[in-house]
C-alpha cells in the first residue's frame, strides 16, 4: 500500500518537469452505492489524483481513494459497513485536457489495489477494475469540473466479487498551460 503510493509519487515527480504542460492534478468526492451486496448500504467517497496526457485522446490517472459504506440495517441488529481504501491507475479515453474552456465526454478503463476492513471480520486487500463513463467541463485551459461514473469490482475469495458504483465530482488544475 505504501509502496503504491510512493510509486505514483516518484512518477509525478519524475515526469512533472519534463511534461509540465501534460501534467495536472485534482480530488473528487462522491457517493458510492454497494451492488448486490445486502451486507452494507450506500456512503460516501473522496480522493485524489494526478493527470498525465501520454498522447492525443489518452491520459492516464494515478489516484487514491478513500471510502465508507454505509451501515446495514438487519432484524437482528445493524452490521458496520466497509471501509475501503484504493490505490490505483486510471485510462481515460477521449475527452481532451484542459487545452481550452468547453465539454469533452470520455470513457475509462481502470486497475487498483482495493484494501477492505470492517471492524472485527474483514480486512483484506485484493486486486481490481474500473470502468465507466465521464464528461469534463473546462472553464478554462487550466480549470476542469470533471463528473463521472464508474462500476468498481474487487475480487475475492472463492471466485466471487464485490461490486460498487460510485458516483462522483471533482476538480482538476492543469499545470504548465
Amino acid at each position: 500500500m505504501r509502496k503504491m503510493l510512493m510509486a505514483t509519487l516518484l512518477l509525478i515527480w519524475i515526469v512533472s518537469p519534463v511534461a509540465a504542460a501534460n501534467f495536472g492534478i485534482g480530488g473528487f468526492g462522491g457517493i458510492t452505492i454497494p451492488v448486490i451486496q445486502e451486507d452494507q448500504s450506500s456512503g460516501t467517497t473522496f480522493g485524489f489524483k494526478a493527470k498525465l496526457k501520454v498522447m492525443p485522446g489518452i491520459v492516464l490517472e494515478p489516484n487514491i481513494s478513500f471510502g465508507k459504506y454505509g451501515d446495514a440495517e438487519f432484524t437482528f441488529g445493524t452490521r458496520p459497513g466497509s471501509k475501503v481504501t484504493s490505490y490505483g491507475v486510471d485510462c481515460l479515453i477521449g475527452g481532451g485536457f484542459g487545452e481550452r474552456a468547453g465539454l469533452r465526454m470520455y470513457g475509462l478503463l481502470g486497475a487498483a489495489a482495493y484494501s477492505t476492513s470492517r471492524d472485527y471480520d474483514e480486512d483484506a486487500t485484493k486486486l481490481g477494475w474500473s470502468t465507466g463513463l465521464g464528461f469534463e467541463i473546462n472553464f478554462s485551459p487550466r480549470l476542469g469540473l470533471d463528473l463521472r461514473g464508474q462500476v468498481h469490482v474487487i475480487s475475492s475469495e472463492g471466485g466471487g466479487s464485490k461490486k460498487s458504483a460510485t458516483i462522483t465530482g471533482g476538480l482538476n488544475y492543469y499545470l504548465g498551460q
